[in-house]
């Protein structure tokens, strides 16, 4: 994540905000302990889905490798390359070796639709992950129907954490209502006593930002937070402009990279500083999205999962330390403190986390061991700030719940942590619900 696509995924919130239907599709069973068994009865070839994967395993990756998002998917990828090049040079997955094959997309779900149905109609891949939820929705139906494996898609879509619908899908970014729920936390948190706080939404005119603010206004709902107004982030000079005339007691920029940068630096030049002002999860680079504005963002505010690059928090971190010597190994010209590689890595030891437990399983390494492993998970991911797990199971499909407050600052250049952990499942799926070990 090097570069923090949070990561690219982030850019690619979706529009729909259904929540999460849990328990499995029809022909699925999950036991009391709630393991999901995934089933094959209803794939186009169930023969395939079955099928051992011998030789080398191959995960495809759909993304904008043109375009002014480009760099940052481009080291989202490399990150992926080096993680498995690692696994690779200790064996692969009992002796399978691990390959990438990475298409452009342009960002544009039709090119998507259109590089996934290739690779459902070759056979070229095992699996395969995307970034965006409007790309996701291109290929959803179509991917499930093939029984090819989503692994942890760039996208905060709920619609797609629909178990019984979409049992073949997995999502790495934080749900919107999971992020949202956790923000409103933190904005209620900076206005103790305050009835009423309210709030400006920059909202980035794409499906990523329509899908930040549906999470954020289910999220005040019942609170004594209030959204003010919604002001489109079109031109940024303009936008700037009408938030500080509005002058919320806060902002918050449902934007993706690099826009969030872009906030903080017109607010700046038009002279306005909000009281508070809280930033998307995908802005989640301190060197790319805060260090740029200078002062103009100290004291900005989000929520996160992972280790921000640079953090001298983080320097005696043993997470943090393999990491940097495990991505050396394979390349020495890797790209450790950027954010978008560092998500890259991160994504694909998780790919490898289940690779490895499907490898073990009696369905084996196969799609069908592959997509049951990536239901059946409670994983320490090294990379993920202590404390923050990743779960699955047959009644949650989240991932992640558990998201840490920060704040910038801008003498440090690197983020502090501002409070404790917020638990956002017992607001989302009901305490009794809620996994053990979360």
């Amino acid at each position: 994540m090097r570069a923090k696509l949070s990561l690219a995924g982030a850019f690619l919130c979706a529009v729909s905000t259904v929540v999460l239907v849990g328990g499995p599709p029809a022909g699925a069973s999950s036991s009391s302990s709630n393991t999901y068994k995934i089933s094959t009865a209803n794939c186009s070839n169930p023969a395939q889905a079955k099928k051992k994967i011998t030789g080398t395993l191959t995960l495809g990756f759909s993304g904008p490798l043109s375009g002014p998002i480009a760099p940052f998917a481009d080291a989202v990828v490399q990150g992926v390359k080096d993680r498995f090049a690692y696994q690779n040079a200790h064996g692969g997955i009992n002796g399978v070796l691990l390959a990438e094959q990475a298409k452009d997309d342009q960002f544009n779900p039709a090119m998507t639709k259109s590089n996934v149905d290739g690779w459902i109609q070759s056979g070229s891949v095992q699996a395969f992950d995307e970034f965006g939820s409007g790309p996701l929705a291109a290929v959803a139906e179509d991917q499930n129907l093939a029984c090819l494996p989503l692994l942890l898609a760039s996208a905060t879509a709920n619609e797609y954490r629909n178990i019984a619908k979409y049992p073949w899908t997995t999502e790495f970014l934080p749900a919107n209502n999971v992020e949202e729920t956790a923000e409103v936390k933190v904005i209620q948190a900076s206005f103790p006593g305050q009835k009423e706080i309210t709030v400006d939404v920059a909202e980035d005119q794409t499906g990523s930002g329509a899908a930040y603010l549906q999470g954020i206004q289910a999220a005040v709902k019942g609170t004594d937070v209030k959204i003010k107004n919604v002001v489109p982030f079109t031109d940024p000079s303009t936008a700037a402009i009408t938030l500080k005339q509005d002058n919320a007691d806060a902002v918050f920029g449902a934007l993706v990279v690099p826009e969030c940068v872009q906030l903080t630096e017109a607010m700046a030049k038009v002279g306005y500083n909000p009281k508070l002002t809280v930033q998307a999860s995908n802005c989640g680079s301190a060197s790319l999205m805060f260090q740029p504005a200078g002062a103009a963002a100290n004291g900005q505010k989000l929520v996160f999962w992972e280790k921000d690059p640079g953090n001298p928090i983080y320097t005696d971190d043993p997470g943090w330390k393999a990491y940097l010597a495990d991505a050396a190994s394979v390349d020495p010209g890797a790209l450790v403190n950027n954010t978008y590689y560092e998500t890259g890595w991160m994504i694909a030891d998780m790919d490898v986390n289940v690779f490895q437990t499907a490898a073990k399983s009696s369905l084996g390494l196969s799609q069908a061991g592959i997509m049951q492993a990536a239901r059946n998970q409670n994983y320490q991911e090294p990379l993920f700030i202590n404390g923050i797990k990743w779960v699955m199971n047959s009644k949650e499909a989240y991932g992640v719940m558990n998201l840490q407050p920060l704040e910038y600052s801008a003498s440090s250049q690197s983020f502090k942590y501002d409070g404790s952990l917020i638990n956002t499942c017992p607001a989302i799926l009901g305490s009794s619900n809620c996994p053990s070990g979360l």
